[in-house]
């Protein structure tokens, strides 16, 4: 079992929950966040929050599901973000779960 999350600017959360559902994730929880930048630091575009200074409104879903579906996850977020010509990709991360309750 693995937990995956996925972190990505509010405007593209359809096409998050699109990938999620299309790989049949059966329950999975959002979060809605806000991405602060220091203004005395350059903003680097490969970063989290890339792009503006300020901050940008994220969403970050999580899930727990099997092995299987983490890699598809991943997949299909590389995928995405192939087809993205954007300062602002997706960035998702997966951990294994030894233990719960």
């Amino acid at each position: 079992m693995k937990v995956i999350v996925v972190l990505g600017i509010k405007e593209y959360q359809e096409e998050l929950v699109g990938a999620l559902k299309k790989i049949r994730v059966p329950v999975f929880s959002k979060i809605e966040i806000q991405g602060i930048h220091n203004e005395n630091l350059p903003v680097d575009a490969a970063n989290w929050f890339g792009g503006t200074k300020g901050g940008d409104s994220s969403v970050m879903f999580f899930a727990l599901v099997s092995d299987y579906e983490a890699g598809a996850i991943m997949d299909n977020i590389e995928k995405l973000n192939t087809g993205k010509n954007d300062i602002r990709p997706f960035h998702a991360f997966q951990m294994p779960v030894e233990r719960f309750v």
